[in-house]
């Protein structure tokens, strides 16, 4: 079996994937916090995608300019075309963004890692009948060193809410988290794109 390099799993990533961790990458190299998040049609083309701007210095910006609700503008209206399309965010979303999946009837959700800051929240389905006659089917977290990455890459910028969850849940993984922030470094040093991110700190993720 050829070994598994930063490469190879980065080209056996499915394009919508590509696509929401190049945006959660470029949310990181701008300063903020590295999420993003992709809408594809039931063929898998991209209608839109979204990057958690929490911290940019242009608008849309603040509390509510999560990753998903960018991407989720790009629903269609239609009730059936909804159905048929997929959300695929590098953090399993927040409360807000988990109700918006659902009420614009998201047909199915793929997400990267858990946040632990909403542990359980998956179980929003038991609330009632419509609640769960409108959840999408859910896969996830991936597995692996991609996991590992997209788990820790939203602690990379901050020292928040996220942040002290992981260190509360997964102390490894928050010391995760600061081996690769400094092995990674800052501004220019950044690489460009997160396959070249991800080669650069492959050896820390297979070691987790």
């Amino acid at each position: 079996m050829p070994e598994l390099t930063a490469r190879r799993a980065w080209l056996a990533l499915e394009l919508p994937w590509q696509h929401a961790m190049t945006m959660a990458w470029k949310s990181y190299r701008d300063g903020g916090v590295a999420v993003g998040a992709v809408i594809t049609d039931d063929a898998g083309t991209v209608l839109g995608s979204g990057r958690n701007q929490r911290f940019s210095a242009v608008a849309p910006r603040g509390l509510l300019a999560h990753a998903e609700l960018e991407a989720l503008a790009a629903v269609p209206d239609d009730k059936e075309r909804a159905r048929g399309t997929r959300l695929y965010t590098t953090l399993h979303p927040c409360p807000m963004c988990l109700g918006a999946t659902v009420v614009a009837r998201v047909g199915h959700l793929a997400f990267g890692a858990f946040d632990p800051t909403w542990l359980g929240i998956e179980q929003m389905p038991q609330l009632n009948d419509e609640v769960r006659h409108r959840w999408p089917t859910v896969e996830g977290p991936l597995p692996g060193p991609i996991g590992e990455w997209l788990a820790v890459l939203p602690c990379l910028n901050t020292s928040g809410t996220l942040v002290r969850a992981m260190q509360r849940v997964s102390p490894v993984r928050a010391q995760l988290a600061r081996a690769i922030a400094k092995t990674l470094g800052s501004g220019g040093r950044l690489p460009e794109t997160p396959d070249l991110a991800l080669d650069r700190v492959w050896d820390l993720l297979l070691a987790a």
